[in-house]
């Protein structure tokens, strides 16, 4: 395996940089689109400021990405002239970033009070059944990820699950496996309609 040294002095396997973020820096990096380098450095062009720049341009890269791979981190901190843990630590405080992919639909299962004494766990683990995924995880095909989240705000529809930003409540078993098996098809469908096109 040949070894290259980065720019940072940081030595990586087989040409990928390693960074701050070591080898979970290169994780995904194969999936980053050479675009959003591009759509950065416009965006800060755009927009003359500071730091106060860096949640809108985090929002922007998870908007176009679908989340904020390690190597963005580095390469937004280096743009703003902070360290990669300053982003880091933004990235990982607020819930609604993500450092992993997510599916085209992402599904948020409320695990709240009210929701989880209606049973919401039973939800989650009808979802897991029917798309063949793990809480925190994506599908094989990136049409489904899966996440628990402390509190959707909709105590009075419980048990309650986001689909993207819509709010799906008073969810039964029998409600949740017809509209998760209803919204794969059409996913599939879909998926298959873009490819012909392709």
């Amino acid at each position: 395996m040949s070894e290259t040294v980065t720019t940072d002095g940081v030595q990586g396997a087989a040409g990928l940089e390693q960074g701050f973020f070591g080898a979970e820096r290169a994780q995904h990096a194969d999936e980053i689109d050479p675009a959003i380098w591009t759509r950065i450095d416009d965006y800060l062009e755009e927009n003359s400021g500071g730091h106060e720049r860096l949640i809108p341009l985090l929002h922007m890269v998870q908007g176009t990405v679908g989340y904020i791979p390690f190597a963005v981190q580095e390469y937004v901190a280096d743009k703003l002239g902070l360290s990669p843990i300053q982003v880091y630590g933004v990235v990982s405080f607020y819930h609604f970033f993500t450092t992993t992919p997510r599916g085209k639909y992402e599904l948020k299962v409320c695990m709240g009070t009210a929701c989880f004494v209606r049973h919401a766990q039973r939800v989650v683990e009808i979802v897991k059944q029917v798309l063949d995924v793990e809480v925190g995880g994506v599908t094989e095909d990136r049409l489904f990820s899966l996440e628990q989240v402390r509190c959707l705000g909709a105590c009075g529809l419980a048990p309650a699950m986001m689909l993207n930003q819509d709010t799906l409540g008073n969810l039964s078993p029998k409600d949740v496996r017809k509209k998760v098996l209803k919204l794969r098809t059409k996913a599939r469908k879909e998926q298959k309609a873009e490819a012909s096109e392709s």
